[in-house]
């Protein structure tokens, strides 16, 4: 046994051991230096230093003893005179360790030490450990005095405070690298994203995008094809963070890619071929839930596919209203999955609406939801300006100002430009005007999106109408042959309405008139039959001291498919 080094002498060690703490920024080289000079300073056989590992709380224990340190030598939570110490927080120093029934040591502890005297000593941070410290064996007595025990602790502070110092500092540098993490996977993520605004001729489109987290889930899209026609939509991936920002970044990629083939493809089987390549590439569990909408500019026709989100919104020129269309799974579940659309006149409405559900679930600080009540305020609010996006997402604000997103929130729309065609023509009535007559007609119905069949069919009907009115209404001697056509769409139907001064007939003349033929000549010829088969519904009147005809049309304008 050799004698106790001079409390003076190991007063310095400890000094000298603080200041190295403080400048040591590695966690295995402080734990080798701790190691070192705290046998130094309590002038013993072994010390070792116990911090927990794991998600169980295990004690790794690094010592001076080097066999130990290559043996991953582990102590059970709770076993043990470390354990112990660990758990109570309370100092144990025991002159005989092998006889303390807590000893324990674990079977991958091969070395040839031999325990007498130990001190253990918890290492805290108030009322939390952050892990033991243990003196084994003194050489300068039997067990350890109240000196080394004072001495230790003083040790075990410092020592403490460093792990406490390099811990704050591990994890301001996982933050810091989390953060550029993030930075980088926004930024790559926005890459995916096209531009907020962007006009396509006359149709504009603008989002509006804002993530729960740093990352999000939601994307936005839109694409211009060969032949004119715009596939647009928004998204929703479920889950959040990196892992849907990796899901966002394929289904963006696949929409790209495939977006092309709504050249020959309606928006349905587009859906349906997206879901299974989707299905190839994502992991089970997940899927991405899709709003869809093909804006064909030449027929003036949209085609809307709803895939897990809220329903499209459309302003009529009166109010917002949801357009019906049909729902259908979320995108990556099933390769069997099939889609069905709607389709519609890009006329029924100027303004067009997709959003995703972030926009509708937010919570106000009251616990409300922003769909229950103010969704629709905000909505008629807009009054269907061209503002309507900046003062939906202004309510939208105002209405979760405190509180904290729970979801992705984005919102895409469209605004159709396109100067409509007059609905009303005025001219003088002779077989060389009748064209005017068709090309009124047409240009009228090409704008509000009505099918070339439908078309072809009223552009005859109201010819021979035309043509009657020429051969009849009108003496042959008149110079002056004044007529005005008006048409418009209601529920589902086309009016048109053609006044003229000339001689008209009564609906029971029209009646008599295309009751089965007899033998002798008839006013209006086979055309009148034309005309009662074309429309649905024909009357005559006079108002105002003119002849009206009223033609009306049922039209499928709206439809699923």
């Amino acid at each position: 046994m050799s004698n106790p080094q001079p409390i003076a002498s190991r007063q310095n060690v400890l000094i000298d051991v603080a200041r190295r703490l403080s400048s040591t920024h590695d966690l295995v080289e402080l734990v080798d230096h701790i190691l070192k000079q705290s046998r130094e300073v309590m002038d013993c056989e072994v010390c070792s230093i116990l911090l927990p590992d794991g998600p169980n709380e295990d004690l790794l224990i690094r010592s001076t003893l080097d066999p130990i340190n290559t043996m991953d030598v582990r102590v059970p939570k709770g076993k043990g005179i470390a354990g112990d110490v660990y758990a109570t927080k309370k100092i144990v120093n025991i002159e005989d360790a092998l006889s303390d029934p807590r000893h324990f040591r674990p079977s991958s502890d091969k070395s040839d030490l031999v325990t007498r005297a130990m001190l253990t000593i918890p290492l805290l941070d108030g009322d939390h450990c952050l892990g033991v410290m243990q003196a084994i064996n003194p050489n300068h007595g039997a067990g350890f005095n109240a000196q080394d025990v004072e001495m230790f602790e003083t040790f075990g502070s410092l020592i403490a405070v460093t792990l406490l110092r390099l811990e704050s500092q591990k994890k301001a540098i996982q933050e810091a690298e989390n953060r550029q993490q993030l930075s980088l996977a926004k930024e790559i993520q926005n890459s995916f994203l096209p531009a907020p605004q962007v006009r396509l001729d006359h149709i504009a489109v603008e989002s509006f995008y804002e993530p729960a987290s740093e990352v999000g889930g939601d994307f936005y899209f839109w694409h211009e094809i060969d032949d004119g026609k715009i596939l647009l939509g928004v998204g929703d991936v479920c889950g959040k963070g990196l892992a849907a920002a990796l899901d966002m970044a394929r289904g963006t990629t696949l929409i790209a890619s495939t977006a092309h083939l709504c050249v020959s493809m309606n928006l349905a089987e587009w859906m349906t071929t997206l879901n299974k390549r989707l299905c190839g590439v994502m992991k089970a569990g997940r899927f991405i839930a899709i709003n869809a909408m093909l804006v064909c500019p030449k027929t003036r026709r949209v085609r809307l596919c709803c895939a897990g989100l809220p329903g499209a919104q459309v302003h009529d020129g009166k109010a917002w209203k949801e357009v019906p269309a049909p729902g259908n799974a979320p995108l990556g579940i099933s390769c069997a999955a099939r889609y069905e659309e709607y389709a519609l006149p890009l006329s029924t409405g100027r303004h067009w609406m997709l959003f995703t559900d972030g926009i509708l679930e937010v919570q106000n600080s009251a616990g409300e939801y922003f769909e229950d009540k103010a969704f629709a305020a905000a909505l008629q609010h807009t009054n269907g300006g061209d503002d309507f996006l900046s003062h939906l997402v202004e309510q939208w604000r105002t209405f979760a100002h405190g509180a904290n997103y729970q979801d992705d929130a984005t919102v895409l729309t469209i605004t159709d430009h396109s100067p409509p065609p007059p609905s009303e023509l005025a001219l003088s009535c002779h077989p060389d005007t009748l064209r005017l007559v068709r090309e009124f007609i047409e240009a009228w119905a090409a704008y509000h999106g009505i099918r070339d069949d439908l078309t072809g069919l009223i552009v005859l009907g109201c010819d021979e109408v035309m043509s009657n009115i020429c051969k009849y209404a009108y003496c042959t001697t008149s110079s002056e042959r004044p007529a005005c056509c008006r048409i418009e769409s209601d529920a589902g139907s086309i009016r048109i309405l053609i006044e003229h001064h000339g001689e008209g007939i009564t609906n029971e003349d029209f009646q008599k008139l295309v009751a089965p033929p007899s033998t002798g000549q008839r006013i209006g010829g086979l055309g009148l039959h034309v005309i009662s088969e074309i429309f649905d519904r024909v009357d005559f009147r006079r108002e105002a001291g003119k002849s009206v005809i009223e033609l009306m049309k049922s039209t499928s304008a709206a439809s699923p498919g």
